[in-house]
């Protein structure tokens, strides 16, 4: 077996897979099952190479139906069904037992499904919906965002997609010697911050890769947007051009920018701040609506997407409550970090 520590305490994954790629994290370097039993969500992936999926005793003809998903009343399992090519199916189950996932999945789903298309969620993409689902059952949210800390100021950065967000981080770690927490993803209950750190969205700025070759790259899927969907090379961690002592695993949330287009402005307007988080988190996950949380919501009324959201905003709202807010407007994605240094830290030295 691997073991994947995505989150120190929190977030880990045990898999008969050389690696787990996902959402909250495509680069983490393999743990040890120590670690592993440390966290409080665990992930168990079994991948099978064989037709022997949900097992001989298994009959869904039996079971309730919804869509290509069958499951018994009052179970937290579901089974996923469905005709591929020739006699070969689509598979997988997945079960939740407290804080423990249980997911068996063909071989077939983990090669053929990598993405979101046609009704077919791939496994990465469904277990970031139940994980983030699972850890708002235990009052934390994952939050879109890029984060970094100084002494004992941890500043997180939300914007929309491709406004500077994961840019602005990197500077301020690169050129100020900054702690990295996250680029793409953290954890928070409203109070403290964990970080998500082997996302790897930061393999997309130039002045970042020391590589020609990741250059050539970049500047290829700036003109074919498609290439992100292919893997042309190998994605590397944060603590290769950082350091591996540039990681700020946990501490305590103090400040929160929001970064935004336009005509140079500051705004303090913390109800505002409130909006714009809730709708930029909303943007991001799918829980929501993912077919695994509505279908196990169906079944078993102990996982609805509509409690799960509510408690999000709640955390989200205790976040901005106990932190200071600033909402920075910039035409130059390259300014935020001095207008971050300016408003935010300076402002408390």
């Amino acid at each position: 077996m691997n073991y994947f520590v995505y989150v120190d305490g929190i977030l880990g994954v045990k898999t008969n897979e050389k690696e787990f790629p996902w959402s909250y994290g495509t680069v983490a370097p393999e743990s040890t099952k120590e670690k592993f039993d440390e966290c409080k969500i665990k992930i168990n992936v079994d991948v099978r190479h064989s037709n022997d999926v949900f097992g001989a005793d298994i009959n869904l003809d039996k079971m309730g139906k919804y869509h290509y998903f069958s499951a018994n009343r009052k179970e937290n399992k579901v089974y996923y069904e469905r005709n591929f090519f020739g006699k070969s199916k689509l598979r997988y189950s997945i079960e939740i037992n407290g804080n423990e996932i249980n997911v068996i999945v063909g071989k077939n789903y983990m090669k053929y499904v990598k993405h979101r298309i046609m009704g077919l969620h791939s496994m990465s993409y469904t277990l970031t919906d139940i994980t983030a689902g699972l850890l708002l059952k235990n009052g934390i949210a994952t939050i879109h965002c890029s984060a970094v800390n100084e002494d004992n100021q941890s500043i997180i950065i939300f914007a929309p997609p491709n406004t500077g967000k994961t840019l602005t981080s990197i500077q301020l770690c690169k050129d100020h010697n900054f702690k990295f927490i996250a680029e793409d993803f953290a954890l928070t209950d409203g109070e403290n911050v964990w970080a998500v750190p082997w996302t790897s969205t930061f393999r997309y700025y130039d002045d970042i890769n020391e590589s020609k070759v990741d250059t050539i790259v970049n500047k290829i899927t700036s003109v074919l947007p498609i290439m992100e969907l292919i893997s042309v090379k190998k994605n590397k961690s944060i603590d290769t051009y950082l350091g591996e002592d540039s990681i700020k695993h946990f501490s305590r949330a103090t400040d929160i920018v929001v970064l935004e287009r336009g005509k140079s402005d500051i705004e303090r307007d913390k109800a505002e701040g409130l909006r714009k988080l809730i709708n930029l988190n909303k943007y991001e996950f799918n829980y929501h609506k993912a077919p695994s949380i509505v279908v196990m919501d169906y079944f078993n009324e102990g996982f609805s997407p509509e409690a799960m959201y509510d408690t999000e905003k709640k955390i989200l709202n205790k976040l901005i409550d106990n932190c200071n807010y600033v909402s920075i407007s910039e035409e130059d994605a390259l300014n935020y970090a001095n207008v971050v240094l300016r408003e935010v830290v300076e402002k408390k030295r």
